[in-house]
């Protein structure tokens, strides 16, 4: 497999060693974190990597809302992001996330179009929408 010359922007590590069945350690830029998945009845010691997914696209689409409203007004209040994952109990039914976004203070309508616009474009929602290709190379033991 070929290196690609394209920036690298960010990056992560994940390990699950030998002696853990899913409890896994994550890393990026000095941040440590957990990731599980619940199991015999129990809920685990952190997210699941699902959840991490729906908390990057909760956290972008705020902070992305922020950086407009910063701009625009003097105070804008508390933004909130919600996501959920539908998964449906037919066959062949689309999977979908909903966003629901509660804003403490009422904006002008006109904001209101232009908020939804930019909530579409932050760069989590973009990565899931667009579905960036994952490229997979496996390395022997180190």
């Amino acid at each position: 497999m070929e290196t690609d010359r394209d920036r690298v922007v960010a990056s992560a590590r994940a390990v699950l060693p030998a002696t853990e069945r899913r409890r896994t350690d994550m890393t990026t830029r000095g941040f440590t974190f957990v990731a599980d998945e619940p199991h015999h009845g129990a809920l685990g010691d952190g997210p699941t990597p699902t959840e991490y997914l729906l908390m990057a696209l909760a956290s972008c689409t705020a902070q992305t809302l922020r950086q407009y409203v910063d701009y625009k007004y003097d105070t804008a209040g508390d933004i909130t992001v919600e996501i959920d994952y539908h998964e449906p109990e037919q066959d062949g039914a689309e999977r979908y996330l909903q966003r629901t976004i509660t804003l403490s203070e009422d904006p002008d309508p006109d904001d209101l179009k232009v908020m939804h616009d930019i909530a579409d474009k932050s760069p989590v929602t973009l990565l899931i929408q667009f579905a960036w290709s994952v490229r997979t190379e496996f390395i022997g033991p180190r």
